[in-house]
């Protein structure tokens, strides 16, 4: 096994999770965009999914209040609602989404470039001060997932197509 086989591998199931939620988003029609269904309106849910994948991988509360996409997009994050325990009250716009979703896919693409096994397996953050790199990670895939399923389902409601199943592994 190579020093960067873990998070390689990792990075791959990452990928293949969020760009299963990325279908979710091209698919939704524009008129669900912000409907509620008896849970958060679709934009909140995204965001909420995305927002969570952007913080598990930061390592302190201000790495991720200090990247470029943040600053760039400051009044969209403004008091970072997200990290509050309250009910969501903001909506965002579709266009404003894909572009944090590449942002996301960048940070996931840096982890199979630069973490090595033993920053995986050994190291521990501020955020989830209990997990290890491995584990912080795989809990937000499944995080992704859990989304992505809730989402994909309302979409077949709407639409009568069933989400097919996205395989995207990393190429390095």
């Amino acid at each position: 096994m190579n020093d960067k086989q873990i998070a390689h591998d990792l990075a791959s199931q990452f990928l293949s999770a969020i760009v299963t939620l990325k279908d979710c988003i091209d698919r939704c029609p524009d008129n669900e965009w912000h409907e509620r269904h008896n849970d958060y309106p679709f934009s909140q849910v995204i965001f909420h999914t995305l927002f969570d994948c952007d913080y598990c991988l930061c390592d302190t509360k201000d790495d991720l209040q200090k990247q470029q996409f943040h600053i760039d997009n400051q009044k969209i994050f403004e008091d970072y609602e997200e990290l509050r325990e309250e009910p969501r009250r903001k909506l965002y716009g579709r266009e404003f989404i894909v572009r944090y979703y590449e942002h996301c896919i960048i940070k996931i693409e840096n982890i199979a470039k630069t973490k090595t096994n033993n920053e995986m397996l050994f190291e521990k953050s501020d955020i989830y001060r209990n997990m290890t790199r491995l584990e912080r990670y795989a809990n937000a895939i499944r995080h992704i997932q859990h989304h992505a399923a809730q989402l994909g389902l309302r979409l077949q409601f709407i639409t009568n197509k069933e989400m097919e199943w996205i395989s995207r592994g990393y190429e390095s």
